[in-house]
């Protein structure tokens, strides 16, 4: 007699034999932390159930460890999908619907379209679901209810690991997979960095490089020749598995590369986190962040270029500092030079004469549009060269002498008593001030007892409180002076520090200009001006000299005494 006898229809037909595949999913990302979620709990309860159901045969288990639920775009998912197209598989048997997937729109587009079409048998264990046996069950409410909930559960879940790691970023700590490029994640604390001592050369190669002269271009030559090996690369050659790079060829160096590397922030010591996001939780792609609001923590781990060459650098990378087609080298004034009038740059040109070789400044302008643009603004580069050595060398003695005078001024004994004489101006000031806002507060009284019209009080009104206002700005500042006497110019000046390094120096050299000078305008008719860096610091340092300028010139008038004397 046929097992089938006295079965409803629907459980006559569970007589068909299914081959199932058995899909698992973990992901910690979705905070699954539960045993009862472990790949060995889901395996055991999901063969349980194949021993329990014998129309269901086991073809084979895919297991996706580590992957979110956000999306389908997990290998073995995709590997199952293949098997079912290839009619192998035809009944797929989860834990929970959660397993399956957690979001919304896409597992429900799984379940209640892209199966039946495909006559798949869908089974959710735990949520007591049958595509085939309840098909009731997918379409009924709960299961959009679940699905939702799912949905919802990893929007929140989402939501905190965001929050934990920009508190984690907030704080310096570093939450990367991978260190930079030049560094190591500390073995005693991965939240920090520490000097990859191999790496970290070239990345002090490339920045010596550019600040020489180099081009970025000219960089990446240079590594690849030198078979350096790039980041991607040197990260598996440490064992270092980086599955966002390519593993079929080997990756070489390139402009982009190397811009990357001169534009990072991190070797300067700041921790330079949140550069890219994830669009949402459902849309696992990536999207760059605007700088302002990237989180830089500054300090936090040991730096491998100094901020001065760093920020050199940034300057250069902002200039034009192309080479040449016919020169095919760059010009010491590359980036720098530009025309007086229209400020754009000018172009290196070369004239190759069989008893004569020369080259020559023009304007940029002028060359792409002639006279309507522009002038030529013509002038051989030996020329600009002179006249840029010779004022540089003008301000190294400016800077020489300012130095010495303050040092001067810093040692003198005579400080004191200038500090005395401002001390009397300021108690003189207050004095000042407290006798016109007096004056303020009595005009009211005499204004409602009839002693002054409306007129009269206004006027004096406005008169009292002009004087009280200068008094404030001349005592704000004669306290900036007594403040300058009493700690001297403490804080090394960088207009002084940065030109008395080149006292020795014999030659006009690429490191001087790029150090030194803003820029260079050239004029009509040869007239050269150089604008250097630094004014602010020397206006400072200027002014702490004439503030002190009296204690200088007593000291040298009594030295000039001492030897009339002898």
């Amino acid at each position: 007699m046929s097992f089938c006898v006295n079965l409803t229809q629907n459980q006559q037909s569970s007589c068909k034999k299914w081959n199932a595949g058995l899909y698992i999913r973990l992901s910690r990302e979705d905070g699954d932390k539960l045993e009862s979620e472990s790949v060995t709990s889901q395996r055991d309860l999901l063969h349980d159930f194949l021993s329990r159901n014998p129309d269901l045969n086991l073809y084979d288990l895919y297991i996706d460890d580590g992957y979110t639920g956000t999306n389908f775009d997990r290998p073995n998912f995709i590997r199952m999908f293949e098997d079912i197209k290839s009619n192998k598989v035809d009944c797929v048997i989860v834990k929970d619907l959660s397993r399956f997937g957690r979001n919304y729109i896409d597992t429900g587009n799984y379940i209640e379209i892209i199966f039946p079409m495909l006559k798949v048998r869908f089974i959710a264990v735990n949520d007591s679901i049958d595509s085939y046996l309840k098909p009731e069950s997918i379409n009924n409410v709960n299961l959009a209810l679940r699905n939702l909930m799912n949905d919802d559960y990893c929007r929140d879940t989402s939501m905190k690991i965001r929050s934990a790691l920009t508190v984690r970023r907030e704080n310096g700590k570093y939450i990367g997979s991978f260190a930079c490029y030049g560094y190591l994640k500390d073995p005693e604390d991965h939240h920090k960095l520490i000097i990859d001592e191999v790496a970290s050369e070239n990345v002090k190669t490339a920045y010596r490089m550019f600040l020489n002269g180099g081009t970025l271009r000219g960089i990446a030559v240079y590594f690849n020749d030198n078979n350096i090996l790039t980041p991607s690369e040197y990260k598996r050659s440490i064992g270092l598995n980086d599955r966002h790079y390519s593993t079929h060829e080997k990756a070489m160096w390139d402009t982009i590369a190397i811009r990357r590397m001169l534009t990072n922030e991190m070797y300067i010591g700041n921790m330079v986190q949140k550069q890219m996001e994830i669009v949402s939780y459902k849309v696992n792609k990536c999207r760059r962040i605007d700088k302002d609001k990237r989180i830089i923590v500054k300090g936090t781990h040991e730096p491998i270029i100094s901020e001065e060459d760093f920020y050199k650098v940034q300057d250069l990378l902002k200039r034009d500092t192309r080479i040449s087609t016919t020169v095919r080298q760059l010009d010491i004034f590359s980036g720098f030079c530009k025309c007086g009038d229209c400020k754009r740059g000018m172009n290196k040109k070369h004239i190759h004469q069989p008893y004569k070789e020369y080259y020559y400044y023009v304007c940029s302008t002028f060359k792409k549009g002639g006279h309507n643009a522009c002038t030529k603004h013509s002038i051989q580069t030996n020329v600009v060269k002179d006249v840029v050595f010779e004022v540089l060398k003008q301000y190294v003695n400016v800077a020489l002498t300012m130095n010495n005078i303050i040092d001067f001024i810093n040692q003198s004994k005579e400080r004191n008593s200038q500090t005395d004489k401002f001390e009397k101006q300021l108690s003189a000031k207050h004095k000042e001030r407290d006798k016109a806002s007096k004056m303020l507060v009595d005009l009211y009284p005499d204004f409602k007892n009839g002693l002054l019209n409306q007129d009269t009080y206004l006027m004096f009104k406005a008169k009292y409180e002009r004087e009280i206002l200068s008094i404030n700005e001349q005592i704000a500042e004669i306290e900036n002076r007594i403040e300058q006497i009493k700690t001297g110019l403490t804080q090394e000046n960088r207009f002084i520090s940065n030109f008395v390094k080149y006292q020795n120096i014999t030659e006009l050299t690429r490191d001087m200009v790029v150090e030194l000078i803003n820029n260079i305008y050239i004029y009509e008719g040869g007239r050269i001006e150089v604008e250097v860096k630094f004014r602010d610091e020397y206006e400072t340092a200027l002014e702490y000299i004439e503030i002190n300028r009296q204690i200088y010139v007593a000291e040298q008038q009594f030295k000039h005494a001492q030897v009339a004397v002898v």
